[in-house]
């Protein structure tokens, strides 16, 4: 899964986010806690890491669905801010594939179930795989 330099799932990246996955059925989860060194007002989640792990769960799900497949396009909605410290998870699904062409969409839920962000992309499986 992924690289081991990989800035959001490698293992031996020395200032990545570590994260892990797991598909079950049509979905794919990681869970992260943000911590001081990932806000960005003051105890608040940075939305720019928030958009990589919206963007990390979609490929990393269609990686353990066996595919290689690479950001075309990503549309990020921000709903409600994510506090430091607590567990937010990221939740993606498969919408539908076209040849190349993969339509995805995620979000991250806070701890009481409300969504704080959203995501669409398109994914392009990799020259190599078609």
């Amino acid at each position: 899964m992924g690289d081991s330099g990989c800035f959001a799932c490698g293992a031996h990246n020395p200032i990545g986010l570590r994260l892990r996955f797991e598909v079950d059925g049509n979905r794919c989860y990681t869970s992260f806690v943000p911590g001081e060194v990932h806000q960005s007002f003051r105890g608040i989640f940075h939305g720019g890491l928030i958009c990589t792990i919206l963007d990390e769960v979609m490929g990393q799900h269609l990686e353990l669905l066996g595919y290689r497949a690479l950001t075309g396009r990503l549309a990020v909605r921000f709903k409600k801010p994510i506090p430091i410290g607590q567990p937010v998870r990221f939740v993606s699904e498969l919408i539908n594939r076209r040849h190349r062409l993969f339509q995805m969409q995620a979000w991250a839920e806070l701890p009481d179930g409300r969504v704080a962000a959203e995501a669409k992309a398109e994914m392009m499986l990799q020259e190599s795989e078609v």
